[in-house]
C-alpha cells in the first residue's frame, strides 16, 4: 500500500529524515519509535506534504487496497499535494490537535467527507453516523455540533482524532503520538479502535510513539526504531520489549545524556 524509497527531507537546509526505507502492506499495523526529536512526527508531515518540508530524495508512491489487482491505482505522493493525498485514502493525526473557531466538527468533517465520497447528500444521515463514531470512542454525542476541540481537555482532542478517522474512512492512517498527554483509560479506549479499525484487511497502519505502553496494547505486525531522522532496527514485537528494558541508548552514538 505504502512504499517508501530512500526518503530524505530536510526544514530550512537542516536534515530530519535520511534514506528511510519503509514498506507497509494491506492489514499490516506498522510501529514507530524513538526519542523526542527523532524525526517520527516529521516522516508523518512529510507524507502528507507539509510545505515547510524539502523532500530533497527518494520516492513515496501510494496504492490504496482494491479487491481485483488491476483496479489498484498507484499514487506519486511526491507530485500531489496535500489534499490529494487525503482524498487517496492517507490520514495524519494531529500530535495537538487544534481548535477550530466558528466551524463544528459536524460542518467539518461533512464537508471532507463530500470530497471524497460526492454523492454524499444527506446531512442527517451523516450526522448519525458521525455520532455512532463519538460514541465509539465514548465522547457525547453533543461534540458533533461544538466548535471543533473548543474547550476539550487533551484527551477529548484525542478521541476526536479516532472519531475523525472513522468518519473518513481512510485507508492507511499515520497516528502521530496519539497516546501523548491522556489518562489510562483514554489510553485503553484509543487501543481498542485501532485494533477493531485493523480487524478490515484492507487497512493499515503506522503508530507513532515514543514509549512501549500504548504499542504493547495493540498488534503489530512490524516495529522501526527511528533515531536523527534514520531507521536504525526493524522487527517484530519483540523490539517493544527490548526498547522497554534497555530504552534507546543503544542504537545511539551519543547518549550519555539520555535520562
Amino acid at each position: 500500500m505504502l512504499k517508501i524509497k530512500n526518503l530524505s527531507a530536510s526544514v530550512e537546509k537542516n536534515p530530519v529524515l535520511k534514506n528511510i526505507n519503509l514498506e507497509v502492506k494491506p492489514g499490516e499495523l506498522h510501529v514507530i519509535l524513538g526519542p523526542n526529536g527523532a524525526g517520527k512526527s516529521s516522516l508523518g508531515r512529510v507524507l502528507l506534504g507539509e510545505e515547510k518540508y524539502e523532500v530533497t530524495g527518494g520516492e513515496v508512491k501510494f496504492s490504496p487496497y482494491a479487491k481485483a489487482s488491476e483496479d489498484r491505482r498507484v499514487f506519486n505522493f511526491l507530485k500531489m499535494p496535500t489534499h490529494e493525498r487525503a482524498q487517496a485514502g492517507f490520514f495524519l493525526s494531529f500530535q495537538a490537535p487544534p481548535e477550530l473557531d466558528g466551524v463544528s466538527a459536524r460542518e467539518m468533517l461533512f464537508a471532507a467527507k463530500k470530497t471524497i465520497d460526492p454523492d454524499l447528500i444527506s446531512s442527517f444521515r451523516f450526522k448519525k453516523a458521525f455520532q455512532k463514531n463519538l460514541a465509539e470512542v465514548h465522547l457525547d454525542k453533543d461534540f458533533a455540533d461544538r466548535e471543533m476541540n473548543k474547550g476539550a481537555s487533551g484527551g477529548e482532542r484525542k478521541k476526536m482524532e479516532l472519531a475523525t478517522l472513522l468518519t473518513l474512512n481512510p485507508q492507511l492512517i499515520f497516528l502521530d503520538e496519539i497516546d501523548s498527554g491522556i489518562d489510562v483509560d483514554a489510553m485503553n479506549i484509543l487501543a481498542e479502535t485501532i485494533n477493531k479499525f485493523m480487524e478490515n484487511p484492507a487497512k493499515s497502519a503506522i503508530i507513532v510513539s515514543h514509549t512501549d505502553k500504548f504499542p504493547n496494547k495493540l498488534s503489530p505486525t512490524h516495529v522501526h526504531i527511528l533515531i536523527n531522522g534514520e531507521i536504525i532496527k526493524s522487527g517484530d514485537k519483540k523490539l517493544i520489549d527490548e526498547v522497554h528494558q534497555c530504552g534507546f541508548c543503544p542504537y545511539m552514538k551519543n547518549c550519555e545524556n539520555l535520562k
